[in-house]
């Protein structure tokens, strides 16, 4: 990573703070020493706590210690998870040089916060967005939001600025004509430009359809039994990153023409720009973006054992079709869940088969559901159909577990990028895949980790994912009368509790919980945790907590909307700490914060401007 010239920090500094580290000016020595001095040779020694004490001494050592490159080289000695960086998140600009600061103290408050026995909110805020929302989507790093929303006759999509310092910003709106769920939105490259990649879908009656019934209110959580035959359509629309970029910096005021102005510089592309769309009589689900070798994807489910790939460069569609273990040949089965894993091209399935036990003297016949893990080899992703079948099998849990609805996380690329100007450490053990089964039936939720393995010759990613290392990691069970319902993360997850009979899409809330993995690991597993210590931080996280299930202390006050009216979304990014809910028929949203989020101190804001880095 490229560590701008410490050099240039004196005209990164205010007047005020230079004369008052000049020759003369303090009796006080320390002041008397040149401010490189400070920045190249004394801060690299000092720990982040010795620099926070530091910041409180006066006022010229609180500006000197928000110096970016300060905190730049904190990033590359930290060991502990980072948050999530954006794709066009530059370090030379002046404008974003409060989020480095921002991603050591999220990163280290986070895991602290999220270790302690009792976790607890660090913040906690409401918006107004003059709609009702439907679904949400937290992009890696909680930066933006994408939201699918309605008012009294209209649906849209909405991005959202969350980490403005003037509060969160709606930034842009795109029609959808009909209400778009099963949301999912990631920084892909798409045409060599890193944008946002929005994939949606929508649906609307067949032909010949109802007149006294409207298709977007029926539900799209829970299977349904329409009186007409469906068609359901996927889109994929990309988000301009750069305009955003701009409509969201700190420094732009938004009520100047000028920001007006740049929204609508390129009014025929605009923001938005619609890169696909497919049409299906069946039910789309388990919808996946990713990108491989940076040509972008889209991934859904269709039927019970079929996967549908669009490329949505070349606009080519290939089937593949999951063919059955010859252990479990004849059975019926349908996928739950799947992940590409895109660096080692194989797909990750998981399925429940169906198996009918028959009658004996003692019981009578009863239809069990086997849950397994299976990997599949990529097909060749030429618009043709395929069939395949797994070369790697893992049985989840024992035949007498009950249909489950699975929760997978999304992992991180393994991929090395020589060059890249993002932070990261030379050789980070990625995450384990975390697999969630909500068991209805028996009101419980199991937890499954999928730990990496290392190449023992490296090419151009270090660790790759397959079934050896697989292990349970906890089960929780709640009242009879209730489901747990979870969104998932690979370490932090967050778990939420209704009543089992509230079939709606907006759920009664009843309880929010944080959950921490355990991280338990098979004695042969090769790859120790991290310790999560370093010589930056001057101290060593908590131990990890023995309660992984924790009540997240919300007031009742703040739960009464999702008690009331439901919970219509909820979105969460574990990189950084951020939960966002949504209540039904509100037009607000709540961003829940568990690390400390630095923002821009205004008290910078008057010399700022004498260096000409404002313009008002």
């Amino acid at each position: 990573m490229p560590i701008p010239n410490s050099k240039a920090v004196a005209g990164y500094l205010p007047n005020f703070l230079l004369t008052r580290f000049k020759l003369g000016f303090t009796p006080c020595y320390i002041h008397r020493l040149p401010l490189d001095i400070f920045v190249d040779h004394i801060f690299v020694h000092l720990c982040i706590e010795d620099i926070m004490r530091l910041r409180r001494v006066n006022k010229a050592f609180f500006l000197l210690t928000h110096e970016p490159v300060i905190w730049k080289r904190i990033l590359r000695r930290l060991n502990v998870p980072l948050p999530p960086i954006r794709p066009t998140f530059r370090y030379a600009l002046e404008a974003t040089d409060f989020e480095v600061e921002q991603l050591v103290s999220r990163a280290i408050s986070l895991e602290d916060n999220w270790r302690n026995p009792r976790t607890e909110a660090k913040s906690s805020m409401l918006f107004s967005t003059h709609y009702n929302i439907l679904d949400m989507k937290l992009l890696p790093g909680g930066k933006y939001l994408i939201a699918s929303v309605k008012d009294e006759y209209r649906y849209f999509l909405m991005v959202y600025c969350l980490d403005h310092p003037k509060g969160p910003k709606a930034l842009a709106r795109l029609p959808t004509q009909m209400k778009a769920y099963h949301l999912q939105a990631k920084y892909i490259k798409y045409k060599g430009e890193q944008v946002i990649m929005i994939a949606y879908v929508r649906r609307s009656w067949a032909e010949n359809g109802p007149t006294n019934l409207d298709a977007n209110d029926y539900g799209y959580r829970t299977s349904i039994d329409p009186p007409h035959p469906m068609v359901h359509e996927l889109l994929c629309v990309t988000v301009n990153l750069e305009m955003l970029e701009k409509l969201s910096n700190p420094d732009l005021t938004f009520d100047e023409p000028e920001t007006t102005m740049l929204a609508l510089a390129d009014k025929e592309k605009g923001p938005f720009c619609q890169v696909a769309a497919t049409v299906a009589s069946f039910p789309i689900d388990h919808v996946s973006l990713y990108d491989r070798d940076e040509v972008p994807f889209v991934a859904l489910v269709q039927r019970p054992g079929m996967i549908v790939f669009i490329d949505l460069t070349a606009n080519l569609i290939t089937t593949f079709y999951c063919g059955s273990h010859p252990e479990f040949a004849g059975k019926p089965f349908a996928i739950k869940a799947f992940r590409y894993l895109p660096d080692q091209a194989d797909i990750l399935v998981f399925l429940s088969i169906q198996l009918d036990v028959p009658a004996t003297d003692d019981s009578p016949a009863v239809t069990q559901y086997l849950q397994i893990a299976e990997i599949f080899k990529e097909p060749e992703l030429d618009g043709g159909i395929e069939v395949g079948y797994p070369f790697d099998v893992e049985i989840l849990g024992n035949a007498n577990i009950n249909d489950v609805t699975v929760h997978v996380s999304d992992h991180p690329s393994l991929t090395t990028i020589p060059g890249q100007s993002h932070p990261q450490h030379s050789d980070p053990p990625p995450p384990p895949i975390s697999v969630f089964m909500e068991n209805e039936k028996s009101s419980s939720l199991a937890h499954y980790a999928i730990w990496p393995s290392r190449l023992e010759e490296p090419t151009h990613y270090l660790y790759y994912y397959d079934l050896e290392h697989v292990c349970f990691q906890t089960r929780h069970d709640c009242d009879p009368l209730y489901v747990s319902h979870v969104v998932p993360g690979s370490l932090r997850a967050i778990v939420y509790t209704a009543r089992k009979d509230d079939r709606k899409d907006a759920v009664k809330l009843d309880s929010i919980r944080r959950y921490i993995s355990p991280e338990f690991q098979k004695n042969e597993y090769p790859i120790p945790r991290h310790h999560h210590y370093s010589d930056v931080m001057g101290k060593k996280f908590r131990k990890m907590p023995t309660n992984t299930y924790g009540t997240v202390p919300l007031d009742s006050k703040g739960l009464q909307p999702y008690k009331t009216n439901g919970l219509a979304a909820i979105a969460w990014d574990e990189g950084v700490g951020r939960l966002c809910l949504a209540a039904a028929n509100t037009p607000q949203i709540e961003v829940v914060d568990f690390a400390v989020v630095v923002h821009p101190d205004r008290r910078f804001d008057q010399w700022k401007r004498a260096q000409g880095y404002l313009t008002s």
